[in-house]
């Protein structure tokens, strides 16, 4: 509640073009910045061999920077969201107003995003550049499958050149039907136990929920009952989908008043005719569906930042659009 009522006191001038612009440039470089500490203090620490260790199906990299990064903490996801619509931000520069510099990010963010493996975030950044050279470009047709065709190829490139991508997709077809069984587990199999739990303790308390303080006892119950195994000692796996961590907590009742606040978020995206302002929302809705985004305090504080600037400057730019028109007609 702090970001709408500090926002609120912010003047509109901070809203304009060249300063909404500006606030998206500090972001990439931020990005950037992190995602190049990541590679440097990695190597400080391993050997170029131990770059392409594999176990469990994850690359020491991706667990270098879950577990063992101890500078700053951000979950993968939540840092190749940043990526997702950081990307996006430079590719349209680029179709857009030929900005060819701007490429080197989307290669970058690219790069990144797979080296951390986050499965999810890889296939929405691809599809968003891919729908970008059909939808936001000036090209023709044969230019358009040229370019997808590239980006496709950068793709396959980069992921055969990176650890672990082939095992984590790989994975999901494998352990989506096996159930955890003692230490036989991993994110996917693990995810697919929680969904379960999620939806048997919905129905349950599909009216009010079992209550947000008591959701972690709920879950932990539901897996010690369903499963033999151990994964859920000494971590605490949530809903790992907003949708369901609202239902399960809070009844029907607290997702509609939610479902009704998005459906506000959305109209208003979709009359600021914003590009960037539908990535950003429509990426973050899309990973609601696999993590409880909005309960960890750097989903909530990305979301809400992102989203109230859009909200600010569409409004600056309503104002100046009828500025222009009263111009016009005066």
């Amino acid at each position: 509640m702090i970001l709408p009522l500090f926002f609120f006191f912010i003047p509109k001038e901070h809203f304009t073009k060249q300063k909404f612009d500006l606030y998206i440039k500090v972001l990439k470089y931020t990005c950037l910045a992190i995602g190049i500490i990541y590679v440097v203090s990695f190597f400080m620490n391993y050997s170029v061999s131990e770059f392409f260790i594999v176990f469990q199906n994850v690359s020491s990299f991706r667990n270098y920077v879950y577990f063992d990064f101890t500078l700053f903490k951000i979950h993968p996801t939540y840092y190749t969201t940043l990526l997702v619509f950081c990307t996006a931000h430079s590719f349209d520069l680029v179709l857009q107003q030929k900005k060819y510099s701007q490429f080197l990010f989307v290669v970058a963010f690219m790069l990144i995003s797979i080296m951390l493996l986050t499965r999810l975030n890889i296939v929405l950044l691809i599809l968003t550049l891919t729908l970008m050279v059909f939808f936001r470009s000036k090209l023709k047709l044969k230019q358009m499958l040229l370019l997808s065709g590239g980006i496709l190829g950068l793709t396959v490139v980069i992921s055969l050149l990176t650890p672990g991508i082939k095992h984590r997709f790989v994975e999901l077809y494998h352990s989506y039907d096996v159930k955890p069984q003692n230490v036989a587990y991993d994110s996917t199999n693990i995810r697919r136990a929680i969904f379960d739990c999620s939806v048997a303790i919905s129905k349950e308390n599909f009216w009010f929920g079992v209550g947000f303080e008591n959701l972690q006892d709920e879950l932990n119950t539901c897996y010690r009952d369903n499963y033999d195994s151990s994964f859920y000692d000494g971590h605490n796996y949530m809903t790992h989908n907003y949708f369901f961590y609202l239902l399960v907590s809070g009844g029907i009742f607290c997702l509609a008043v939610f479902l009704f606040y998005l459906f506000t978020i959305l109209r208003i995206a979709w009359k600021s005719n914003n590009f960037l302002f539908k990535v950003f929302l429509i990426n973050v809705m899309v990973i609601w569906f696999i993590e409880d985004y909005l309960y960890r305090h750097y989903g909530i504080l990305y979301f809400n930042l992102l989203l109230i600037c859009f909200i600010r400057y569409t409004e600056n730019q309503t104002l100046v659009t009828e500025a222009e028109s009263k111009k016009v007609t005066a």
